[in-house]
């Protein structure tokens, strides 16, 4: 007998799917200068679905969206911007529509980023960014002062009210981390780069380490004609206490600087060891390296100058 399918369940699935499943959307804003940017890239490290000024009309449908269990946006934040008077206006009227109409199961949160007015004067200035507000014979801190006036009805709104005179990008990303993680884990990608110093330094490395001091085997000629992957180069050099405190110590340091980078929100760091042609130590250096074992730390191996001899 044909196996013949009861799209009637299918349908009921679907419905109990949804029902079960809860949706999120974030809407960061507050003042111009605050660190909105910041917060919007440190949500998206984790996994959150971004979208930056998404026009107001576009909210609720797009909340229709998230609801529905077949596109897979289980968290997504929006990134909401001055756009003068009527703006404010129209994001009251949007979002208190959304509330009255939005199910159970999606939740909407309001994260309000705030400085002080000397704080966000001396930003703007740093930065050389024109404030949204400021048009001919208005000054920077009327601006910042008249877009706080605008924004006060959006504050009472607001779940999350944020001060951010004293957070630095790295603070406000662990920030975003420690209050949205979810408990999901977060890793590091290093990108492990082995090259030869005689053909230029990776201009893309956060962290650079030489290893021409070590023994080479390019002068042995049983080893010559081989590289770093293979492992009697591995053991003629790994067999030498100078080369095994070497590669203790950079692993040390490693776990040190990675960890801070962890602690920091960065999450990929370019990692260069050089030898003199890229061929035997730093590509030896960079396959151990490959196979360990890190808490929070993926690696990725790239032998950039194999072959260039």
């Amino acid at each position: 007998m044909k196996n013949v399918r009861n799209y009637s369940n299918d349908v009921g699935l679907e419905k109990q799917l949804i029902s079960t499943i809860s949706r999120e959307i974030l809407i960061v804003t507050g003042c111009s200068g605050a660190g909105k940017t910041s917060v919007m890239r440190g949500l998206e490290d984790l996994g959150f679905y971004c979208i930056d000024n998404l026009p107001l009309p576009l909210l609720q449908p797009f909340s229709r969206l998230v609801s529905n269990v077949r596109n897979n946006l289980p968290k997504v934040a929006l990134g909401i911007d001055v756009r003068g008077q009527q703006f404010f206006q129209d994001f009251i009227l949007e979002i208190d529509r959304l509330r009255n109409q939005s199910k159970d199961d999606l939740k909407l949160k309001i994260i309000f980023l705030n400085s002080s007015d000397e704080t966000l004067v001396k930003r703007f200035q740093e930065t050389r960014r024109k404030h949204p507000l400021v048009s001919r014979g208005v000054s920077l801190l009327h601006a910042i002062q008249k877009e706080k006036e605008l924004l006060e009805p959006i504050i009472a709104m607001s779940q999350i009210i944020l001060d951010t005179d004293e957070f630095n990008i790295h603070d406000l990303r662990r920030w975003v981390r420690t209050s949205f993680d979810y408990g999901s884990k977060q890793e590091v990608l290093v990108n492990l780069i082995s090259f030869g110093f005689k053909y230029g330094i990776p201009i893309e490395s956060n962290m650079l380490y030489d290893l021409r001091f070590l023994p080479n085997p390019y002068f042995i000629p049983a080893l010559k004609v081989l590289d770093g992957r293979n492992m009697e180069v591995q053991k003629y050099l790994f067999a030498k206490k100078d080369v095994c405190d070497c590669f203790d110590r950079l692993i040390s340091y490693l776990k040190f600087a990675l960890s801070k980078s962890y602690q920091e929100g960065r999450f990929f760091v370019n990692v260069a060891i050089g030898c003199t042609g890229g061929k035997h130590r730093s590509v030896s250096f960079v396959e151990r390296i490959g196979e360990l074992d890190l808490d929070h730390i993926k690696f990725l191996v790239h032998h950039r100058d194999l072959g260039k001899e």
